[in-house]
C-alpha cells in the first residue's frame, strides 16, 4: 500500500511539474521548489503583489493615516514588475491567453482601451485607458508569478488584507448617516467590495486552523454590519445573496474529509439562529441606515422605479439601452456620462455594470463582461465537484472550499455590481486572475492523482496507510 500511495504522488508530481506547477510538501522543505521545476521560493514578487492587491482593492493607501494620499499604488505596481522581472527567467512558462479565465478578460480590457478610436470622449477615454493598462498588465503578472497552490493562498491572504482595510476603515471613521471612509470613498463602492471578499474571509480561516477559523467568522460579522452600514440597497441585496448561498452550501467540511454538499435539512435552524442575529444586528443600526434600508420592501414607491422621473435608474437604463441598440460599436470608454448628457439626462454613468459595458464597449463589451462572470463560474464549478467526491483527499477538498468561496463571492459581485457602474472594477479583474491561475494549478494536479490512481488501483492520495 505505501508503495502504490508513492507511487500516486509521485505520478501528481511529476505531471505537475510538466504543467509548471509546484507541489508543496510538509515541513521544512514546504517552499522548496521540486527537481526539474526551476520555480523560485515565496521573494519580493510575492510580497509586492500581495500589497499592490491591498492598495487596489482595499485602498490602504487612502485612508491611512501617514500614507494618505501617497503615491503608493504607483510604487507597489512599478516594485511588482521590476520583481517580476527579475526572477521570469526562473518561472515556468505559463501561456496566459490559453487559460480559459483569462481569454475574456484580455479581451476585454484590450477592448477598453481600443475604444479610444471610436470613442466620443478621446480625453476622458485616454484618461482612464490607464487605469485599464494597469489592471490588465497586474492580470497577466499575477498569473505568471502564481505558480503553485500555496502562492494561491498568499494571494487569497491578501484579500482578506483588503477586506480588513476597508472594514476597519468604515469603522475608524464612522460618525453617523451612510457610512464611508473619507472623500476618496463610495459607500456603494465599499459593500461592492465586501460582498465579493465575505465568503473568501471565512474560507481562508476554515482551510486553516480552529483559531483562525473563528477569527474569520468575528470579521465576517463585522464585515456584514459595515456593509448595512453603508446603506448601500444593492449592497444589501448582494449580501442577501451571499448569505443564503453560505447557508445552502457550508464553507466547511464533513467528518470524512471532503467538502460539504449542499444541505437543505439544516437550513431551517441555519436561519433561525441567522434571524436572531440578525435581529439583532438591525437593533443595533442607526435610525437613518434603518430607514433606507427598509425601502427595499416597498421598491415600487422608490424614485428610483418611478419611470417618469427622468433620474431614476429604471429610466437612465432604458435610456442607455436604447442609446446603445443605436451605436452596437458603443461610444467608449469613460463616455457613459456624456452619453446620457447628450440624451437628455443628467450626465449620470450608468449605475450597472452590464449596461454600462453595453453603452460603452458596445456588444461585443456586453459579450466579454458576462462571459468573464460565465466563465469563470463554470471553470470554478469543476473545482468544487471534484471535492464533493467521499474519496477526495485533503488538498483536494480545501481546493474545493477556495472555488465554491470564490463561486459564491462572484454571486455577491454581480449582484452588487448589478446597481452600481463596476465594469472596470480592479476587485473583479484580480480576483478573476487568482481564478485563472488557481483553477490551472488545482485541475493540473487533479488530473495527475486521477492517472495515478487509474494506474496503482483506488489509494486515497495522501492518506495515512
Amino acid at each position: 500500500m505505501r508503495l502504490a500511495e508513492k507511487a500516486i504522488k509521485k505520478q501528481r508530481e511529476t505531471a505537475a511539474q510538466r504543467a509548471g506547477i509546484a507541489i508543496p510538501s510538509s515541513g521544512a522543505d514546504a517552499e522548496q521548489p521540486h527537481a526539474g521545476a526551476p520555480l523560485p521560493a515565496v521573494g519580493p514578487h510575492h510580497t509586492w503583489m500581495a500589497i499592490l492587491l491591498i492598495v487596489m482593492i482595499g485602498k490602504v493607501t487612502e485612508w491611512v493615516p501617514g500614507i494618505l494620499n501617497l503615491p503608493l499604488a504607483k510604487v507597489a505596481f512599478l516594485f511588482a514588475m521590476i520583481y517580476t522581472a527579475r526572477v521570469w527567467g526562473k518561472l515556468v512558462p505559463i501561456r496566459v491567453r490559453s487559460l480559459r479565465i483569462a481569454k475574456p478578460v484580455i479581451a476585454f480590457l484590450v477592448l477598453s482601451i481600443l475604444s479610444v478610436f471610436f470613442s466620443i470622449y478621446k480625453s476622458n477615454t485616454l484618461i482612464m485607458s490607464e487605469a485599464s493598462l494597469i489592471i490588465l498588465i497586474s492580470f497577466v503578472m499575477l498569473i505568471k508569478i502564481t505558480q503553485t497552490i500555496r502562492d494561491v493562498e498568499r494571494m487569497l491572504l491578501a484579500l482578506v488584507g483588503s477586506a480588513i482595510s476597508l472594514t476597519v476603515g468604515v469603522l475608524v471613521n464612522y460618525s453617523g448617516g451612510r457610512a464611508h471612509i473619507n472623500d476618496n470613498f463610495d459607500p456603494n463602492d465599499i459593500a461592492y467590495v465586501l460582498d465579493t471578499l465575505l465568503p473568501i474571509v471565512i474560507a481562508y480561516g476554515v482551510a486553516h486552523s480552529k483559531r483562525r477559523k473563528w477569527l474569520a467568522y468575528g470579521l465576517a460579522l463585522t464585515i456584514v454590519l459595515v456593509i448595512l452600514l453603508t446603506g448601500s440597497r444593492g449592497g444589501a441585496i448582494g449580501l442577501g445573496v451571499v448569505v443564503l448561498a453560505l447557508l445552502a452550501y457550508p464553507l466547511n467540511f464533513c467528518k470524512t474529509g471532503e467538502l460539504h454538499g449542499f444541505a437543505p435539512g439544516g437550513m431551517l435552524v441555519k436561519l433561525a439562529l441567522l434571524a436572531v442575529l440578525g435581529a439583532m444586528v438591525w437593533g443595533s443600526l442607526p435610525a437613518d441606515t434603518k430607514d433606507r434600508l427598509a425601502t427595499l420592501g416597498d421598491l415600487q414607491h422608490d424614485y428610483n422605479a418611478d419611470p417618469h422621473l427622468n433620474a431614476s435608474r429604471t429610466v437612465l437604463w432604458r435610456r442607455d439601452i436604447e442609446l446603445a441598440v443605436q451605436r452596437p460599436i458603443g461610444y467608449g470608454l469613460g463616455s457613459a456620462p456624456a452619453v446620457d448628457g447628450r440624451a437628455g439626462g443628467w450626465y449620470r454613468t450608468a449605475h450597472n455594470s452590464f449596461v454600462q459595458a453595453f453603452v460603452e464597449l458596445g456588444v461585443l463589451g456586453l459579450v466579454l463582461f458576462v462571459s468573464i462572470y460565465v466563465v469563470t463560474w463554470k471553470e470554478l464549478g469543476k473545482i468544487v465537484r471534484r471535492g464533493l467526491q467521499k474519496s477526495a483527499d485533503h488538498e483536494t477538498a480545501k481546493a474545493a472550499l477556495y472555488a465554491r468561496a470564490l463561486r459564491i463571492g462572484l454571486a455577491g459581485n454581480v449582484v452588487a455590481g448589478f446597481f452600481l457602474s463596476q465594469a472596470y472594477s480592479s476587485c473583479l479583474f484580480m480576483i478573476a486572475a487568482i481564478c485563472a491561475s488557481f483553477v490551472r494549478i488545482a485541475s493540473t494536479v487533479s488530473m495527475a492523482t486521477d492517472k495515478a490512481a487509474r494506474l496503482n488501483g483506488p489509494v486515497r492520495a495522501g492518506a495515512a496507510v
